[in-house]
């Protein structure tokens, strides 16, 4: 396929994910089964030029404007002339702060009025998300995966924060690879594998994952409890849900138990008969900022009363946590719920990917 059948594609992948609800790496996926005819090299083409561009949409929007009489297509042309003009940084400097990093107005005001590297964080947010695995420790090690993918030709390292992450340097079809089929390693995220050890989970424990998804923060807690103990993995989506227990028996786990939350009752009767959990963990959601580098149109679509909204939900949901555990002072509390309040507002930009 020609490079310009190629801008084609992702134009229309841009404009179809820009005007959707809907996540754009389903989007994206649905599209390619749409048009089998497009084989693997080109969708990653398509795809690596239209996230880019969804990630660099102002400065991309800006040149496309600047150099109309070159006769671009759109946002995505545009993005790629860009990246092969010696003069685009001249270009970029001459550009208002907000839409040189890539960000709303107002949220980068916001962010500038608490942090002030928040634009330097805006600016790294435009770069690509690393692929990042998660090594089941509980079967293998660290070093031994990584031996086997330099053994595979696949670049890769340790990742620098949670002693399972290894960031991978290239994308790679991983869950064709025999260390994913025989379940000795996940895809996850580095931020993911932190909020995992952050909930201190141990053998024998109770744990309850109350926004569980796809079960990827169970399935490494489970690791870490060493496969011992008890983990209710709840949500209300189904068709995420359902995916646990073939990912568990992949990895050999078989302390997650299911259950799906009927979003019509305001109290769940099955909760009240289960015994108490050391460990609740709510990953409820939110603003999605700390996915931006993967799936962008968050940051250009929230708006200052959606952050709110989800500020205020985060600390009745907290309030709710810590009420319930009794274990506080109500001045101690207070503090808690306040540092909630600023932790929400830091969620705004800090990329940690659920």
């Amino acid at each position: 396929m020609t490079e310009s059948s190629l801008i084609g594609h992702a134009e229309e992948l841009v404009r179809i994910i820009r005007k959707s609800s809907q996540p754009g790496d389903q989007i994206a996926s649905e599209y390619y089964r749409s048009k089998k005819y497009i084989g693997a090299k080109d969708r990653r083409f398509i795809g690596e030029w239209t996230f880019h561009t969804l990630r660099t949409l102002a400065t991309a929007e800006a040149y496309h404007q600047a150099h109309l009489h070159d006769g671009l297509g759109g946002p995505v042309e545009a993005a790629i002339a860009m990246s092969r003009d010696a003069e685009a940084s001249t270009f970029l400097a001459e550009l208002p702060e907000c839409t040189r990093i890539n960000t709303q107005p107002w949220l980068l005001q916001e962010t500038l009025r608490r942090w002030p590297d928040a634009a330097a964080v805006w600016q790294a947010m435009t770069q690509e998300a690393p692929f990042t695995i998660r090594v089941n420790l509980r079967r293998t090690t660290r070093a031994e995966v990584l031996q086997i993918l330099q053994r595979d030709d696949i670049p890769a390292h340790a990742g620098v924060h949670a002693p399972a992450a290894i960031i991978i340097g290239k994308r790679v079809a991983l869950t064709q690879h025999p260390l994913y089929l025989s379940g000795l390693i996940e895809i996850q995220d580095e931020g993911s594998q932190l909020i995992s050890l952050a909930c201190g989970a141990e053998p024998g424990m109770r744990v309850l994952d109350a926004c569980a998804g796809a079960g990827g923060k169970s399935l490494h807690l489970a690791d870490l409890m060493h496969d011992r103990g008890t983990i209710i993995a709840r949500d209300i989506e189904w068709k995420r849900l359902r995916e646990i227990p073939k990912r568990a028996r992949q990895a050999g786990i078989r302390i997650i138990d299911i259950a799906l939350i009927d979003v019509k009752q305001q109290h769940d009767p099955s909760l009240r008969s289960l015994e108490p959990f050391d460990v609740v963990l709510v990953d409820a959601p939110c603003t999605g900022m700390g996915t931006v580098r993967r799936l962008p149109m968050p940051k250009w679509r929230l708006q200052p009363e959606q952050l709110l909204r989800y500020t205020r939900y985060t600390v009745f949901v907290f309030t709710l946590l810590v009420v319930a555990n009794a274990v506080l002072s109500s001045s101690d509390i207070h503090a808690m719920v306040e540092n909630a309040y600023r932790i929400t507002l830091a969620g705004v930009f800090v990329p940690l990917a659920a």
